[in-house]
C-alpha cells in the first residue's frame, strides 16, 4: 500500500510538454452490453460520464422557480424499462435468463449567476429481477458541476460526483457470490483554463481524485478498493480557423488500500494530436502518444505502450450522424488476473431522425482486453439497435436490442448474450 502522497517526483517526460508550453502562453471490464446494475461504467477511472450526460441533457422545458435572487430551472424525469436478458451472469454455458423491471426517477437543477453556471443532478435506479431476486439493486448517483467565468482569460470548472451502486454478478473477474458487489465511489475534479475565447493559444490544467470502496463480499472485493490521484495539462494551439493542435501530459497515482496489495502503480502519459472541423459535415479529434506504467512492487513488470484516442463525426444530413471512436489505454484488472489490462476499443454509431417523431440508433463495437502478466486475451463484439418514438415533447417510447459475444483464450470467460428492452421516458 502506498501513502496517498506521491513518493516520487513527477517524471519529466510526462510534464515536459506542460512546462515548455506554459511558458510560451502565459495549459474494467471491456465494453459490453448495457448491464442492468452499475450506475457508472465498469472501469471507473475515465473522465466523469455523469457530467457529460448532464451537459447533454435538453435545455428546453423544465419548471422555473425563483429562489432568493436565483432563477432555478428544474427538470424532473422518470424512465421505466422492462428488460429481458438471456445471460445475466455472462456464463459460457448453463445460461441464466431473467426479466428485469427498472425504474429511474431523476431530478436536475440548473441556474446561472452572471456568467457562471451551476447544475445538480440526483438519480436513483431501482432494478427488480423477476426470478433472481438476490440480483435486485438500488443505485444512486449525485452529481454537481460549477462553471466559472472568472475574467476574459480565465475560466474554471469544479465537479463532484457520488455513486452508490453495484457490480452485477458476472461482470468482473471475481467469483460469483450470493449478492452483487456493492461499492461507493466519490470523484472530485477541478480544472482551470487560461486563454481568451478565440485566442490562438490556451492552457488547461486539471486535478482530480477518485475513491472506490466496496462494502460487502470483502473476501473478494477488498483487493479492489483504490484511490486514484491525477493531475494533467493540455496546451491547445490554433493553426487555422478550424484546426487546433494539442499536446497533453498526465500523471496518475493508483493506490490500492489493502495493505497486502501489490497492484499500486504510477502512470505517466504524453500525447499529441489535433482537433478539426474539416467541413460543416465532418469534425473530429485524435491524439496519440506513450503511456508508461510502473508498479511499486518490482516483481510486477511495468511497461510502456503506444496509446491513442480519437472521435470523428460525419453528418451527411442535419438529421443524420455517423460517429466513429477508437481508443487504447491501460485499465485496472480485477480478481487478481494479471497486472493490468491493455485495452483497445473501436466503435461506430449511426443515429438518424426519420421525421419529427421517429429516430433510430445502430451501433457496433469491437474490443480487445490483453491481460499483462497473465495468459489471457478477450475479444468482445457488441451490436445494438434502438428506436425511439416521441409521443409528446416530454414523452418518449422506445425499444432497444443488443447482442454481445466474447471469445477468450480462457474459455471460462466466453459468453454470448442477448438483451431486449422496452422503455418509456418522460422528462419535463
Amino acid at each position: 500500500m502506498r501513502s496517498l502522497k506521491p513518493k516520487r517526483p513527477i517524471p519529466m517526460f510526462a510534464l515536459a510538454g506542460m512546462t515548455v508550453l506554459s511558458s510560451a502562453t502565459m495549459a474494467q471490464q471491456s465494453p459490453r452490453l448495457p448491464s442492468p446494475g452499475p450506475v457508472a461504467a465498469p472501469v471507473p477511472f475515465s473522465p466523469s460520464a455523469s457530467a457529460a450526460a448532464q451537459e447533454g441533457a435538453s435545455k428546453t422545458g423544465g419548471i422555473s422557480l425563483k429562489l432568493m435572487d436565483l432563477l432555478v430551472t428544474v427538470h424532473p424525469s422518470v424512465k421505466v424499462e422492462t428488460r429481458y436478458d438471456d445471460n445475466i451472469y455472462l456464463s459460457p454455458n448453463k445460461r441464466t435468463s431473467d426479466q428485469i423491471l427498472v425504474l429511474t426517477p431523476a431530478l436536475r437543477l440548473e441556474t446561472m449567476k452572471g456568467a457562471n453556471r451551476f447544475a445538480l443532478r440526483l438519480s436513483t435506479t431501482i432494478g427488480q429481477y423477476q426470478n433472481n431476486s438476490a440480483d435486485s439493486y438500488t443505485n444512486t448517483n449525485l452529481n454537481g458541476v460549477g462553471d466559472f467565468d472568472l475574467n476574459t482569460h480565465l475560466r474554471a470548472r469544479v465537479e463532484a460526483d457520488l455513486v452508490d451502486g453495484v457490480d452485477p454478478r458476472g461482470s468482473t473477474n471475481n467469483p460469483l457470490s450470493d449478492t452483487p458487489d456493492h461499492y461507493r465511489q466519490t470523484n472530485g475534479r477541478a480544472s482551470l483554463s487560461y486563454g481568451a475565447k478565440g485566442a490562438r493559444g490556451r492552457l488547461d490544467l486539471e486535478l482530480g481524485q477518485l475513491r472506490r470502496e466496496y462494502l460487502n463480499n470483502r473476501a473478494t472485493t477488498a483487493a479492489s478498493d483504490r484511490v486514484v490521484n491525477d493531475l494533467g495539462a493540455t496546451f491547445h494551439w490554433r493553426i487555422g480557423p478550424r484546426t487546433t493542435l494539442l499536446i497533453q501530459g498526465k500523471h496518475s497515482i493508483i493506490d490500492y488500500t489493502l495493505p497486502a496489495s501489490t497492484l499500486g502503480s504510477v502512470e505517466n502519459a504524453l500525447l499529441a494530436g489535433a482537433a478539426w472541423e474539416a467541413t460543416a459535415k465532418t469534425k473530429g479529434s485524435f491524439k496519440i502518444g506513450m503511456t508508461k506504467k510502473d508498479f511499486d512492487d518490482s516483481a510486477r513488470a511495468g511497461a510502456s505502450a503506444i496509446n491513442w484516442s480519437g472521435e470523428v463525426r460525419w453528418s451527411p444530413r442535419t438529421y443524420s450522424h455517423v460517429d466513429l471512436s477508437l481508443n487504447r489505454e491501460p485499465g485496472e484488472t480485477s480478481g487478481g488476473v494479471g497486472n493490468y489490462i491493455d485495452r483497445t476499443n473501436t466503435g461506430a454509431r449511426w443515429t438518424h431522425q426519420w421525421n419529427s417523431r421517429l429516430s433510430t440508433e445502430a451501433s457496433a463495437s469491437y474490443a480487445t482486453d490483453a491481460y499483462q502478466g497473465a495468459a489471457r486475451t478477450d475479444n468482445t463484439q457488441n451490436y445494438g439497435f434502438k428506436a425511439t418514438y416521441k409521443m409528446r415533447r416530454w414523452l418518449n417510447l422506445g425499444a432497444d436490442y443488443t447482442h454481445g459475444t466474447r471469445s477468450s483464450s480462457d474459455n471460462n470467460f466466453d459468453y454470448q448474450r442477448n438483451a431486449f428492452m422496452l422503455f418509456l421516458d418522460a422528462t419535463l
